[in-house]
């Protein structure tokens, strides 16, 4: 990483995900419509300079190569998905309630970021090296998250036998799957939120006692 990319980049590692460069979302989020629509190794550069309406080298401004592109939109999403949580976290609440914010924080994420969460579902591991291992860490973080909360959820039910991290893995199940199915014109997202809480909160209390 050269130039620009390493100032932004310094700037993701220490988690000032807000100070995007605007002209670098609307790229960014121009890369990720293309790369949901067209798959990661199908799209070339040269087609998401002219969906963003770049020249290649005003791209090559921002990016080194199309797998910083990937990089920056996984870390990007991650990163805010993860703040998010960590702000729900931090204000006083039962685990149950902080489930049903974590829920209903994710699906409107998705709502206004469709394209972003496809591509982190499906484009993980066209990453390599330092790239993966940073989108893993935040990746890693959100599910830690999430797999407290299900913790501390599971210390208030007697006799419980479901682990947090293996319902930690069911709900993510469910929330990942979302992307490959969502149609903001016949799925309303706070119903859609409200009937996955239930269906899992309710499934897990009765597993678990």
């Amino acid at each position: 990483m050269e130039g620009q990319s390493i100032e932004i980049y310094r700037e993701l590692s220490i988690g000032k995900t807000a100070r995007f460069d605007e002209k670098l979302v609307h790229l960014l989020t121009c890369a990720a419509r293309a790369f949901a629509e067209q798959g990661y190794e199908k799209t070339s550069i040269r087609q998401v300079a002219q969906a963003a309406g770049f020249s290649l080298a005003g791209l090559y401004y921002y990016v080194s190569c199309k797998e910083e592109l990937l990089f920056f939109i996984q870390y990007h999403t991650f990163g805010v998905l993860a703040e998010e949580l960590e702000g729900i976290l931090n204000r006083s609440g039962a685990p149950e309630s902080h489930l049903k914010e974590m829920v209903f924080s994710h699906v409107r994420y998705l709502v206004e970021h469709l394209p972003e969460l496809k591509v982190c579902t499906t484009e993980l591991d066209s990453l390599q090296g330092e790239y993966y291992q940073q989108v893993l860490s935040r990746r890693q973080r959100y599910f830690e998250l999430t797999r407290q909360i299900l913790n501390r959820l599971r210390e208030q039910v007697k006799g419980a036998r479901v682990k947090p991290n293996l319902a930690a893995l069911y709900l993510f199940g469910m929330l990942n799957w979302i992307v490959m199915w969502f149609d903001p014109q016949r799925n309303d997202p706070t119903e859609l939120s409200e009937s996955l809480v239930e269906l899992f909160l309710g499934g897990y209390r009765e597993i678990s006692v």
